[in-house]
């Protein structure tokens, strides 16, 4: 079943009609829209006030976590899929579903905010550069699979950096307009999320097992390092641990959306 996991094209499935890939796209612009709405340029500014904080943060996410995630691939070497599967979350940035988890874990909401707000703008030139380095490094001979560069930033600017430039726009202009459609908007975002995780997970069902065997450790092994460095690195460089917190949950909730519009364009 292993082999068969490597034929299939999971970019390609339809439901209703509907290509998950293209409903990943639309998700993620809805996300990314939602997320400007609870943005300010004060946001940005915040990294400026915290440059320990931030750029901890941002370096771990941005360089570490790339650089663990090859790591783990080159130590372990899974199937292919699973390995480029990894690659590309690896060099994705948090998602917006990371302001909510640190809410929940009582983390400073302000810096994961911050942290998320900056990284969607430094991942134009990360991800395409970081995504090829690791392709050329694992997928190995017999293997021409590559991310186009100045199409993929391209990309990520019309995903990411205008879906969140409209949302902050919005707030800066008609605040009580934002405020009032925000919570519609985030209920909106989760629905999206979960309507593409459904349409995938209903798909890989008969595979799902050997995929779990296949990729649990490398998966898991870097969740785990990852939010363990965040936490206590975190601690060791004085911050506080609210602070802490918000970076390690920075580090481990990746854009999930993304990475499936990223490998859409590999």
């Amino acid at each position: 079943m292993l082999d068969e996991l490597q034929s299939l094209n999971l970019l390609s499935v339809e439901m209703w009609g509907i290509n998950v890939s293209d409903l990943g796209t639309w998700a993620l612009i809805i996300i990314m829209t939602t997320m400007g709405l609870t943005l300010s340029l004060d946001d940005f500014e915040r990294v400026r006030r915290q440059p320990r904080a931030a750029l901890f943060g941002l370096g771990a996410q941005l360089l570490l976590l790339p650089a663990i995630g090859f790591g783990l691939v080159a130590l372990f070497q899974p199937p292919l899929p699973i390995a480029i599967g990894l690659i590309i979350l690896a060099c994705c940035p948090s998602g917006a579903t990371s302001n909510f988890f640190s809410y929940l874990a009582r983390g400073d909401v302000a810096l994961s905010v911050s942290l998320t707000a900056v990284s969607g703008v430094i991942v134009v030139f990360t991800i395409p550069l970081f995504v090829n380095l690791g392709l050329m490094l694992f997928t190995g001979e017999g293997h021409d699979i590559r991310l186009p560069v100045i199409d993929s930033m391209i990309r990520i600017v019309k995903l990411i950096v205008i879906p969140v430039g409209v949302g902050m726009a919005v707030r800066y202009f008609n605040e009580a307009l934002a405020r009032r459609i925000e919570p519609l908007a985030t209920k909106l975002s989760f629905a999206a999320i979960l309507a593409t995780m459904g349409v995938l997970l209903v798909y890989i069902w008969p595979y799902l097992w050997v995929i779990f065997k296949a990729g649990w450790h490398v998966t898991i092994g870097l969740n785990v390092i990852m939010m363990t460095i965040g936490f206590w690195g975190a601690l060791k460089l004085g911050l506080d641990e609210a602070q802490s917190r918000a970076i390690s949950i920075e580090i481990g909730v990746q854009n999930y959306l993304l990475s499936v519009v990223i490998a859409v364009g590999i």
